[in-house]
């Protein structure tokens, strides 16, 4: 268009930077990656945080052809092709490298080092994840038996532990998986369900000396006053800028909706009651309990927000906070987007997703389903009453095109995301309602699903892949992959993902 700031855009496999495939490697391997230059230019090539090594470099207009290289590097070129004068392609000038992932565990980016081309597009979101993506499956107990928590590899779905995080408690627990002692290992937190004492207890995942995993306590504590027994929701994300995980809980039914984000428990202090880093009321002095999910949700925070709905009886408004470490230097306008301080989130979204009077409490989760068309993860929520109805939210992907923000000069860039549904399904007839976890990939995300089928009266729980069924379409569809679990509960089972 005439008013049109950018003249062009760079593409990685035909995606403009953030609609472009997620890479998405684990923890401790090794990849290969191979760029194919069919663009007039050269492209010198930086990927942050893990240096790599050149294993093959062709330059067709000059005929140099070297790699394997005996050293690494965080830079390398992406040579121009050999083109004819209608600018056809001859032969694609060629990168390919290789890169071990050890040590870090998160998010970051690889780029066209020419700002104007990194500027333009040319940019790929990295996030690397822990070697084995453990997802916790929590099924309430029975008179005499306690209630029980399976801890599942998300690739085979192989039950790797069972833990029973309250002896002789028989109600439901609520779980999450994070990394909160900083090992690069997912661990298990676990809060109480409702009737018993506020409790939150963290197990490690990783072995210590000759205790398996899940087997060592982190930590066990009481977020909220002992007469708050209306259970504690948990989640864990990268909330205060430590490298760890923090420790995310909402109140339950009964008190005040309230969510506490707590320090991670590192490695040195584990035993010990992590320190509280910041308290805040999302639906104010509603006391219907709050259900949590955190997650990089929204491009233009560039940070893990924390997602909350408050519970059965409210009317179900899903809100998203971001804590942007960062005190405003001026009054007004785009001061008012970083709060008031580094311990004091910001509302930075909220949508209903279903209909206005509809207030029979959520499930809710994100995760990168349908990771090849990029954007931010996805916010998933689920109905714990009437159909049991499953609704997936973006933030923006290649479902979107584009994406538009290279048709706007960057100060009118929004400084907030618009979640539009993207997905949306039934996955049990007849279903009381459903609950929602993620489990993640090397490529995005799976879904999983517990509820319950009306005519067996078996709990079950699901896993979904997502798929765009043609190259215009602008939502998602799911496909059943297999069955996790089966059993007799008394409600969907408790899901905790990655």
């Amino acid at each position: 268009s005439g008013d049109d700031p950018k003249a062009f855009v760079y593409a990685f496999d035909r995606g403009a930077f953030p609609n472009v495939p997620l890479v998405q490697p684990r923890l401790d391997s090794v990849e290969e990656w191979r760029f194919v230059n069919h663009n007039n230019d050269e492209h010198p090539i930086h990927v942050h945080v893990n240096d790599f090594q050149v294993v093959e470099y062709t330059d067709p207009t000059t005929g140099l052809r070297t790699g394997p290289d005996p050293f690494s590097i965080d830079n390398a070129n992406a040579p121009a092709p050999t083109m004819r004068s209608d600018e056809s392609v001859v032969e694609p000038g060629v990168l390919a490298i290789r890169t071990r992932f050890d040590e870090f565990t998160g998010l970051y980016v690889m780029h066209c080092h020419r700002l104007n081309h990194e500027d333009n597009g040319l940019m790929a979101l990295i996030n690397v994840i822990p070697a084995v993506s453990v997802y916790a499956v929590a099924v309430a107990g029975k008179a005499g038996k306690p209630a029980e928590v399976g801890l599942y590899d998300g690739n085979g779905d192989r039950l790797l532990a069972t833990v029973v995080p309250f002896p002789g408690f028989a109600g439901t627990v609520n779980v999450a998986m994070g990394d909160v002692d900083g090992d690069g290992v997912l661990d298990l937190i676990v809060g109480v369900g409702k009737d018993h004492a506020p409790e939150v207890v963290v197990y490690a995942g990783g072995a210590r000396g000759a205790k398996n995993a899940f087997t060592t306590e982190l930590t066990r504590f009481q977020p909220f006053a002992s007469t708050a027994r209306g259970g504690v929701s948990v989640a864990a994300a990268q909330i205060d800028g430590s490298t760890a995980d923090n420790i995310v809980v909402g109140s339950g039914a009964g008190v005040p909706s309230e969510v506490k984000v707590y320090r991670p428990v590192l490695q040195s202090s584990s035993g010990a009651t992590p320190s509280l880093f910041s308290t805040f009321k999302p639906y104010g002095e509603d006391r219907s309990g709050v259900s949590i999910a955190t997650g990089f949700v929204d491009f233009a925070t560039g940070r893990e927000s924390i997602v909350t709905a408050p519970g059965p009886g409210a009317v179900a408004e899903i809100k998203v906070f971001v804590f942007p470490l960062m005190v405003p230097i001026a009054r007004g306008g785009h001061a008012r987007a970083h709060g008031t301080g580094i311990d004091q989130p910001v509302n930075s979204a909220s949508f209903r997703p279903f209909a206005n009077n509809y207030r029979g409490g959520v499930s809710l989760a994100t995760g990168w389903l349908a990771g090849s068309l990029g954007g931010a993860k996805r916010i998933i929520v689920s109905q714990l009453a009437e159909r049991g109805s499953v609704k997936i939210f973006s933030s923006g992907s290649a479902l979107d095109g584009g994406p538009s923000l290279y048709l706007k000069s960057p100060v009118d860039h929004a400084h907030a995301a618009r979640f539009r549904e993207i997905a949306a399904f039934t996955p049990f007839k007849g279903s009381g309602g459903a609950r929602v976890a993620t489990t993640s990939t090397t490529t995005g995300a799976h879904l999983l699903v517990s509820g319950t089928e009306s005519a067996s009266r078996e709990t079950r729980v699901l896993k979904y892949d997502f798929v765009r069924p043609n190259a215009r379409a602008t939502s998602l569809q799911p496909v059943r992959l297999n069955q996790v679990w089966a059993g007799t509960a008394p409600g969907p089972a408790m899901l905790g993902g990655n």
